[in-house]
Formats: C-alpha cells, sequence, structure tokens
C-alpha cells in the first residue's frame, strides 16, 4: 500500500474510484502488484509542462536564447524602423501624402501582427510533431519567409496602395504568424531566470531596431530607396535563417489534452492584464513614430536627410534592448507585476513631464534615452507575467491573446496622435498629454491583478 499512498485522485478519476476501493480493500496486494500499477498510472495525471524541470541555463537553453534575440531583431526590430521610413516616404517618395495617411501603415502592419498572434499562437500549442518539425517551427519559418518577400516586394513599391499591402497587411500577418512562438518560447527552458532569459531575447526588438536604422538611413541618402531595402532585406534573410537553426521547442503539444481558446478559468486578473495591454499600448508608440519627425521640428537646421534627425530613434531603439535585458533582471528581482507597472506609469510620466518641455535637441535625446529604456518593459514582462499567474500549459495561445489586446492601440494609437497634431496646429503638447495620459491608464489598469495576486505593498509579485 506505500505505491498508493503517494497517489492522490483527482476529479478527472473519479471513473476509477471503485477499483481504488477495491484494491484498498484487498490486502493481500503488494507493491509490484500488477493491478497497483495499472491504478497508480490511471490516477496519476498526465505529465504536463506543469511538471517539467527547467534547465535555467546550459548551452543549448542560450543557444535557443540567442534565436530568439536574432528573430526579434530582424522580424520585430523591422517595425522599429517604420519612423525613417515614414519620414523619407513624407519629405521624398510622397512629399504631399499626410502623416496621418503614412502612419496608416504602419497602424495596419501592428494591428494585423498582434492580431494574427493570436490565432498562430493557438495553432502553435494544438498540433503536435509532425515529421521532424513541430507545428511551431514550422510557423516561424512560414513567418520569416513571407516577411522576407514583403521586404522585396517593399523595395519595387513605386505606388502608396503598394506600401499598404506589402509594409503593412501582408508583413504585419507574418509578423503576426512567428511572434507568440518565439517571444514565449523561453519559458519552456527557464523558470527561475525565466525574466532575464526573455528580457535578453526581447531585447532583440530595440537593439536590432537601431542598428537597421543605423544600416538602412545611410543606405537611402547613398543608394536610393529600391537598392537600400534590398540591401537591407538581404541582411534580414541571412539573419533570420541562422536563428531559425538555432530554436527548439522544448514541450511537445499534447494530443490528447483538451486546447482552449482561453484560460482553463477566466478571472479579474486575466481581465486586467488584457486591459493594461489594450489601453497602455495606445501611448506607447507614438515616441517611436513621430521621433524623427519632432526632431526636425526642433531643430529646422537639420537638413532632413541628416543623421542627427534620427540619433533621437537610434538611441531609443537601443536603450529599448537595453531596458528589456534590464527588465527581466528587474522582474526575477523585485516581480514581474511590479515591474509591469512601472513600465506603464513612468513611460507615461516621461512623455508629460519631460517629452512636453523638450524645446533643445539635448533634452530630446534625454528623453529618448531614459523613455526607450523604461517604457518598454511590458512587453518583454507580459510571457512571464501571464506564466507566473496561469502557468506555462498553452503559454503560446494565451501570449497571442494578449498581443490581441494590443492590436487596437497598435492600429490607432500612432493614428489618433497624427489626428490630433493636425487639427491642433502641431501642437505637440497635445500629443504627448494624450499618448503619455494613455500609458499611465494603462498602467493603472495592472494593479488589479497585482494586489488580487498579493495585497501587500512592497513585496515581490
Amino acid at each position: 500500500m506505500s505505491a498508493l499512498s503517494s497517489v492522490a485522485p483527482s476529479k478527472e478519476h473519479l471513473a476509477d474510484l471503485p477499483t481504488f476501493n477495491r484494491l484498498q480493500s484487498d490486502r493481500t496486494l503488494t507493491p509490484d502488484s500488477e493491478d497497483v500499477n495499472k491504478l497508480e498510472k490511471a490516477l496519476t495525471p498526465d505529465s504536463s509542462v506543469e511538471h517539467l524541470t527547467f534547465p535555467d541555463g546550459g548551452l543549448r537553453a542560450w543557444t535557443v536564447a540567442l534565436g530568439c534575440f536574432m528573430l526579434a531583431s530582424s522580424c520585430l526590430g523591422y517595425g522599429m524602423v517604420w519612423g525613417v521610413l515614414q519620414d523619407y516616404y513624407h519629405t521624398t517618395m510622397f512629399p504631399t501624402a499626410s502623416l496621418t495617411l503614412l502612419s496608416t501603415i504602419a497602424g495596419i502592419a501592428n494591428f494585423m501582427s498582434n492580431a494574427g498572434a493570436y490565432f498562430f499562437g493557438v495553432l502553435g500549442d494544438r498540433y503536435p510533431i509532425s515529421s521532424e518539425l513541430t507545428m511551431a517551427q514550422k510557423i516561424i519559418a512560414l513567418s520569416c519567409t513571407i516577411i522576407y518577400i514583403c521586404q522585396l516586394s517593399s523595395a519595387f513599391s513605386t505606388k502608396i496602395y503598394q506600401l499598404f499591402l506589402f509594409q503593412g497587411f501582408f508583413n504585419g500577418l507574418a509578423i503576426g504568424m512567428g511572434l507568440p512562438l518565439y517571444i514565449s518560447l523561453l519559458s519552456q527552458w527557464f523558470e527561475k531566470r525565466r525574466g532575464l532569459a526573455t528580457g535578453l531575447a526581447v531585447s532583440g526588438t530595440g537593439i536590432g531596431g537601431s542598428v537597421q536604422v543605423l544600416i538602412i538611413r545611410p543606405l537611402l541618402t547613398a543608394l536610393g530607396f529600391r537598392k537600400a531595402l534590398l540591401v537591407h532585406s538581404s541582411i534580414n534573410a541571412v539573419t533570420v535563417l541562422i536563428a531559425w537553426f538555432l530554436i527548439e521547442e522544448r514541450v511537445v503539444p499534447n494530443p490528447s489534452a483538451k486546447k482552449r481558446w482561453l484560460p482553463k478559468k477566466v478571472t479579474g486578473s486575466f481581465y486586467s492584464i488584457a486591459a493594461s495591454m489594450c489601453i497602455g499600448v495606445f501611448g506607447y508608440l507614438t515616441p517611436y513614430y513621430f521621433s524623427t519627425t519632432y526632431t526636425h521640428h526642433i531643430a529646422p537646421w537639420n537638413d532632413s536627410s541628416s543623421m542627427k534627425n534620427t540619433v533621437p530613434l537610434i538611441l531609443m531603439n537601443f536603450c529599448l534592448g537595453l531596458g528589456r535585458i534590464s527588465s527581466g533582471h528587474l522582474a526575477d528581482r523585485f516581480g514581474p507585476m511590479n515591474m509591469f507597472f512601472c513600465s506603464f506609469f513612468f513611460g507615461g510620466l516621461l512623455q508629460i513631464l519631460l517629452w512636453t518641455f523638450a524645446r533643445s535637441y539635448a533634452v530630446v535625446i534625454l528623453f529618448s534615452v531614459l523613455n526607450g529604456f523604461i517604457g518598454c518593459w511590458f512587453s518583454s514582462l507580459m510571457p512571464v507575467v501571464c506564466a507566473s499567474i496561469f502557468g506555462v500549459d498553452g503559454l503560446s495561445c494565451l501570449t497571442g491573446f494578449m498581443f490581441l489586446t494590443t492590436a487596437p492601440g497598435q492600429f490607432a494609437g500612432a493614428l489618433v496622435s497624427s489626428a490630433i497634431l493636425s487639427s491642433s496646429g502641431n501642437n505637440w503638447t497635445a500629443v504627448t498629454m494624450y499618448s503619455g495620459g494613455m500609458q499611465i491608464l494603462g498602467a493603472l489598469c495592472i494593479t488589479y491583478a497585482r494586489f488580487k495576486k498579493d495585497k501587500r505593498l512592497l513585496v515581490k509579485v
């Protein structure tokens, strides 16, 4: 009976209760009895990711982290280059087009990437290994291929509607295909250092974005639009090819397990996190998309093609990468939910209190550094927050849903900023108050989930 004493029947195994009672009454059974072994197997829940041991380091785990970093650098980092491309379109290719119209291209890309993330995150969770590759690996490969095709097609675009298709709709959809899969991948390899590892991987968005700005801005001036994008897309293709061979999915989805589109129990904490992501993102992207335009506004003596106009954006992207690395370390030390709140709250304060009064090039640089470093934490911490509350089972699906909630803000956030700027007669204060206020409101939304988990104020959560 010693073997039986360590096994507690769960609700899912009530059907086996008569057998359990029969075996309890049979004093002749030994721990080696075939019936006992069968009963233990029946009463023991299937092994799942909740009982998985995590390497939390080692060459293979950090190699996967490097692969995720490279994917984020190439695929997600491309979105951080939009400020440079938008300024080039506005001043050179399509000078008669309004900023609102051009911002719509990025809005569509962001909407499609975050809306698609939910659907493809579910696919990655639902289907097991077929041949030697998991469904998640196949989706990531398809995502990178479509992104490369879109970048090549963009190089030959001469009309705005073509940019809407290749840099907006299809590029955004392709990004969304792989986004939740490689963002949540490291939660299968790390537990104690999950925040740090995820932060290192997602930091590729900022670091990769800053490197891409450094590459594409001089190329646009020296080679022109078409050749610049051809060179740029080739570099990205090599990067994602190497990255794809580095990643590996450790937890294979169980085809017999019940698959869900949402967590098993949708609680107030779920709605709290979703609302925070949805609202806070409305103000998050404005500094990135309008940094180059604003810099030229406060320093009109700089030529429109001067690298000086893009330096704040480069620094913001670079500090975004450093910030996401730091966010993982801070989350491991102070708690992911605490740092998630601080990201939106202090990011909003920086826009309201610093960007509003940035009337010199030096202050713009200061704002870019601080905003890039602090305001980005929420994105890399979101999978960690979800894992701490809901577990890692089905995390790709859950991560995809949380990205889905940001789709309205990703699409309309910069558009609203453009509309405010145009209708207010280029009043940048109105823009900063709007975008900063939305981030602070997003921070307030997460407080329910934070104090639901632990009501103490000064505690690691």
